[in-house]
């Protein structure tokens, strides 16, 4: 344990050059002895998640279930939060699932009007399509149709549960030299969805 003496002394200054230096050799040793993957993972905000993750999205009660579909997608970590929103991206393929919490039980109908204002909005490049019904892999009820913005194409999908108590957002955009394996692996996550606590 140091001695009294050592505590009470005050530390010695150093100057702005040397502190730089330090700072330097630091990460030189950083990258020899754990590799720049290390620094690389510091710095990156995305996430590689392995086909087949299931991602519970939605707060307390209230989730819902997307499986992985494919290998390469990248999770955004600064973006995402399991109980609001998950941001993937892959070949050219952005994938935004988020949470809708509803005041009153709800209806797809509805909550496509709603999405069409949002869109809007964000971007007033953005054309959202009529919608028409769909039913996901997992059995859960909901709407689809075409959708653009920017230069990109792909589908928005709205996704209600059986109590209608909540819902869940799925978009995805697709570049126009976006691999279209990703596209096909991104229609079927949107198709995945499923609320395992709503099954009877």
């Amino acid at each position: 344990m140091d001695s009294a003496s050592d505590i009470r002394r005050p530390p010695r200054r150093t100057s702005r050059r040397a502190r730089s230096s330090v700072i330097g050799v630091l990460l030189v040793m950083a990258a020899l002895t754990a590799g720049w993957p290390l620094i690389d993972r510091a710095l990156n905000d995305h996430e590689r998640v392995p086909d087949g993750t299931l991602l519970e999205l939605g707060p307390d009660d209230n989730i819902a279930v997307l499986r992985v579909t494919g290998s390469g997608w990248a999770l955004s970590k600064s973006a995402s939060d399991p109980d609001t929103m998950y941001v993937l991206t892959r070949d050219g393929v952005d994938l935004v699932a988020g949470y809708v919490a509803l005041t009153a039980a709800g209806r797809a109908g509805e909550l496509w009007a709603g999405l069409r204002k949002v869109q809007s909005v964000a971007d007033e490049s953005t054309r959202l399509g009529a919608p028409h019904p769909v039913t996901s892999a997992g059995g859960a009820q909901g709407e689809t149709g075409t959708l653009t913005r920017g230069g990109r194409t792909g589908t928005a999908t709205v996704w209600l549960p059986p109590d209608l108590s909540y819902a869940v957002e799925i978009t995805v955009l697709a570049r126009p030299d976006a691999d279209p394996r990703a596209s096909a692996d991104a229609a079927a996550m949107v198709r995945s969805v499923a609320f395992p606590r709503e099954a009877p």
